[in-house]
């Protein structure tokens, strides 16, 4: 199925870079008047007035000839490089996930806004500084191919740092620690679309991706790379699983543990028309529904259309799009990032059905901010949190509970600096009635 998917995007691809079309490279036409034909833009420009003409017929002479000549002749081309005239943007990165490295003192996030990954040594930040954090590292440029990136994990015996785009890419990237820059990745594999979470088994030395689109958990060898098939694959309605987010592969219970928002996609079969799920032609066409949010615990050896051996779900869990997902395995809980309250909920590991989590971090003290990862460090006994609505990532004591002030902030831009909230826009509208700008992410 994995590999199925992968070809379906490569041949998209192809058709992207190697269209039918063809772009002129002419410029102006040879003669020396304009053409009386206006249909020919080739000498057309309008002035400030509205009035179209051709540049010709401006003579403009030298740039203080052109200084001098009135605000109804400055003349501006049809197209071209044209600078535009206002725009939107967000300049500081937006934290996605999370993994912090205690053997080596560093933690890296996902930056989707800027899209890079970013590196900062692990005792960075201070609550009362509102100052701009400093970088360790950046990993940022076209080489990379860094876009909407999402997920990351940490390898730390081998100095390796993992992230997988979620859209448009459909790749994972892998680069040393020491990865700065412009920099093409050690190895890269492709993975199905809409990729979110990452987690690493470096004793079975494999790495598990969830998969949105497909309410599925892949799990590859760790040093796949390009078009590689998958080693296994957890999907399928008895699965539980929809719409995945974070994942997390509990080696010392040998378990794997999936985030769900709840949207259960089905599958349905290729009617030819194009990016689409498809199903084999021995497997029945699913139907879509709204599950609960629910926290899903696998063996880490699952396979296929396999039943969960725990479910987390239900009112009184206070789930509400659970987004990145860790297990304490030292103190046998489990952490999720809930985005849609501003978050963190801690429950036992080994708790399941509609029951009321351990403990809760949550308030106007706590700086929480549409939290996106969460990332626990039991040698130094904290737990990590990246906000994707300002930002930060703070970091709080391990056993925190309720509205508290975190122990450290590690700030992409200035406190206080605004966000435009941007996840991966891809249409605008306007309002003309209240003349707003509408981007749906």
């Amino acid at each position: 199925m994995t590999t199925r998917l992968l070809l379906i995007f490569g041949v998209v691809s192809l058709s992207l870079v190697f269209g039918g079309g063809q772009h002129s490279s002419a410029g102006p036409a040879d003669s020396e008047e304009c053409p009386s034909d206006k249909d020919n833009q080739s000498c057309m420009v309008r002035t400030e007035s509205g009035e179209e003409v051709c540049i010709d017929e401006l003579k403009l002479g030298s740039e203080q000839d052109q200084k001098r000549q009135p605000d109804s002749y400055k003349a501006r081309p049809l197209g071209g490089d044209i600078p535009a005239a206002r725009s939107i943007i967000d300049p500081h990165p937006a934290f996605v996930g999370v993994a912090v490295d205690p053997v080596n003192d560093i933690v890296v996030m996902a930056d989707t806004n800027r899209k890079s990954v970013v590196s900062y040594d692990r005792h960075v930040g201070q609550v009362r500084s509102a100052e701009t954090s400093e970088m360790r590292r950046q990993i940022i440029g076209p080489e990379t191919n860094i876009g909407f990136v999402a997920g990351v994990a940490v390898d730390p015996a081998r100095r390796e740092l993992y992230a997988v785009n979620n859209d448009i890419e459909d790749t994972m990237m892998v680069w040393s620690y020491d990865a700065e820059g412009n920099a093409k990745p050690s190895r890269m594999l492709a993975v199905p679309h809409q990729a979110w979470g990452l987690a690493l088994s470096p004793t079975r030395n494999e790495i598990a991706v969830s998969i949105e689109l497909q309410n599925a958990v892949v799990v590859y060898r760790r040093e796949a790379v390009a078009l590689e098939a998958t080693v296994r694959y957890i999907r399928g309605a008895l699965t539980g699983m929809a719409d995945p987010h974070g994942v997390f592969w509990d080696e010392q219970h040998n378990e794997i543990a999936v985030a769900n928002h709840g949207n259960f996609r089905g599958l349905a079969k290729n009617m030819g028309l194009g990016c689409m799920q498809v199903a084999a032609d021995d497997v029945p066409a699913e139907g879509g529904r709204f599950q609960l949010p629910s926290l899903t615990f696998y063996s880490a050896t699952a396979s296929g259309d396999e039943k969960p051996l725990r479910t987390i779900a239900g009112e009184r869990t206070q789930l509400d799009w659970p987004m990145g997902i860790d297990i304490d395995a030292v103190h046998d809980e489990v952490a999720v990032a809930d985005n849609g309250d501003n978050s963190i909920l801690v429950f036992r590991r080994t708790q399941s059905g509609d029951g009321t989590p351990l403990r809760v971090i949550r308030g106007s003290r706590t700086g929480i901010n549409r939290p996106m990862g969460v990332s626990i460090d039991t040698k130094n006994n904290e737990i990590w949190v990246s906000n994707f609505g300002d930002h930060t990532a703070l970091v709080f004591a391990r056993d925190a509970r309720g509205n508290v002030i975190p122990r450290r902030i590690i700030r992409g831009a200035p406190a206080g600096a605004p966000s435009a909230g941007f996840g991966n826009p891809m249409a605008v509208a306007y309002d003309s009635k209240r003349e707003e700008i509408l981007v749906p992410n």
